[in-house]
């Protein structure tokens, strides 16, 4: 999956960070079947939904509580543990979290 969601012939500038790329716009413009992070078809992931709804539920409490920031430690240019059986990086993401402060 790696060597294919990094491949230029699908995706220009494949280390770029571009959420643009799956815009309802431009959707139509992917090769089918170029983007599978869970697999497709009748043997596809049965964790998908389970693993997406615990990811937001996650990151929701998370930022609820807490602002991110970059520490001098995080990478500019992240690059991927490419034994890794998940989409890894190779040093970790070093992130500063910072007590939200909220009024009610």
């Amino acid at each position: 999956m790696f060597g294919l969601h990094y491949d230029e012939k699908y995706f220009p500038n494949p280390q770029k960070y571009d959420p643009e790329r799956f815009s309802e716009e431009n959707l139509s413009k992917l090769t089918p079947f170029s983007y599978i992070p869970f697999g497709e078809g009748p043997r596809n992931c049965i964790g998908e939904r389970f693993g997406m709804l615990g990811t937001k539920l996650g990151l929701i409490h998370i930022l609820s509580e807490f602002e991110l920031e970059r520490s001098p430690d995080t990478p500019v240019q992240v690059k991927f543990e490419p034994k890794s059986l998940v989409l890894a990086s190779d040093v970790g993401l070093p992130m500063r979290f910072k007590k939200s402060i909220t009024t009610t």
